[in-house]
């Protein structure tokens, strides 16, 4: 049974380090509130990392490592906090009182001192006491507070921010029209699933507390929540890369929401980027050059590259590489009749749109538009002949 417990932890590490990964180093769109959400993924790994090694016993090898990470469990609830505010809110940076979130886990170093700074003989027969003795209830670890206390202020602190995410994303949908709801549907159903994950570990948790295990090393309840939560987080990233993008907030219901009390600041530059933006690509057409990148994009608009993602991700709801590929598909819809394409075959058009091959062409060009382009020619030479 111990094996198939440590086989369990280790793979949900696995699962929340590789999720973490992609999306600290490998996506590049909305940097700010998804490397809070990979911070979110870092803490779970770090919890079934902990319980893998006290399962297999190795932590016996390097005791010290038993409440290393425990200030990072006061994380949890105002780091989802964060993500979610950053993620309504369309925040790029941390606000300064921000970082006074950090005190709980300063504490929490604090309270454990005592067994920081125990010999490492005594550290292991305190865990095997507390521990692998099937007779003692779990401990804590020897800190400053009872064990008990110490899990309800845990418990009672990320609530408190749990809570206040939820209340953001109502706020957000009572003060939102029925078509900026519309646009985000799916990023609010995933903040409220992923705030609502971390509220059944929070519970599971608070269960832990009051219903200890029979024994300290069997697989809990609050182990398969943490899990499952993993699991599903994991799981929805991988399908619908769209709720990484952020806000959908076009610049005409952004000025709309607007109050005459509030600055007009933000809409007016909003629709300045987008006139700049949209009239640099009717009038230079750089789509058609297949490497050109967003770094390329930031020196020919002369905007900063952090504002440039934050406003294609608002305004068009996509990345910058579905950007410039729906802007090449509709000049191959424009240019469907060119006398030049005619003798030409789908990997040469395909060059001709901005595209590096005849594959990506295709693939891009049927998930934009559910057809493919052999399949847009036809059609449209039958709407032709039809006319």
């Amino acid at each position: 049974m111990e094996v198939l417990t440590i086989t369990f932890h280790v793979i949900s590490f696995l699962l929340a380090l590789l999720a973490a990964l992609l999306l600290i180093f490998v996506n590049k769109e909305r940097k700010h509130s998804n490397r809070l959400l990979a911070v979110v993924l870092i803490i779970l790994a770090c919890q079934n990392l902990m319980l893998a090694l006290l399962f297999s016993r190795l932590i016996l090898k390097a005791p010290i490592f038993i409440r290393v990470l425990a200030p990072t469990t006061f994380l949890l609830g105002p780091v989802a906090y964060l993500y979610i505010r950053s993620t309504l809110g369309d925040e790029l940076v941390f606000k300064k009182t921000d970082w006074l979130l950090l005190v709980p886990s300063i504490l929490v170093v604090i309270n454990f001192m005592p067994y920081y700074l125990l010999p490492v003989q005594e550290k292991i027969s305190y865990l095997e006491m507390h521990f692998y003795n099937s007779r003692q209830p779990q401990d804590a670890g020897r800190g400053l507070i009872p064990t008990s206390i110490y899990y309800l202020i845990r418990v009672v602190w990320s609530g408190i921010f749990l809570y206040a995410g939820f209340r953001l994303i109502n706020q957000f949908r009572k003060n939102s029209s029925a078509s900026l709801l519309e646009k985000n549907k799916i990023l609010l159903a995933w903040l409220f699933l992923f705030n609502s994950l971390l509220t059944a570990v929070l519970i599971s948790a608070l269960a832990k507390i009051f219903i200890p295990p029979i024994k300290n090393t069997q697989l809990t309840f609050a182990d398969l929540v943490i899990s499952a939560t993993i699991l599903l987080i994991g799981l929805l990233l991988f399908i619908r890369p769209q709720i990484l993008y952020g806000l959908f907030q076009p610049a005409a219901e952004l000025a709309q929401k607007t109050s005459a009390s509030e600055s007009p600041k933000l809409p007016a530059e909003h629709l300045h980027h987008k006139t700049l933006v949209e009239n640099y690509f009717h009038i230079h057409q750089p789509y058609l050059q297949p490497d050109y990148s967003l770094e390329q994009m930031v020196t020919d608009t002369k905007l900063p590259r952090y504002l440039l993602s934050a406003f294609i991700n608002r305004e068009y709801g996509i990345g910058f590489r579905e950007f410039l590929n729906r802007y090449r598909v509709d000049y191959f819809k424009e240019n469907l009749d060119n006398p030049g394409w005619k003798n030409l075959t789908l990997e040469a058009i395909a060059e001709e749109c901005g595209f590096n091959s005849r594959s990506t062409f295709i693939s891009n060009f049927k998930r934009i538009t559910g057809t493919t382009p052999s399949e847009y020619i036809k059609s449209s030479a039958d709407r032709r002949f039809k006319t």
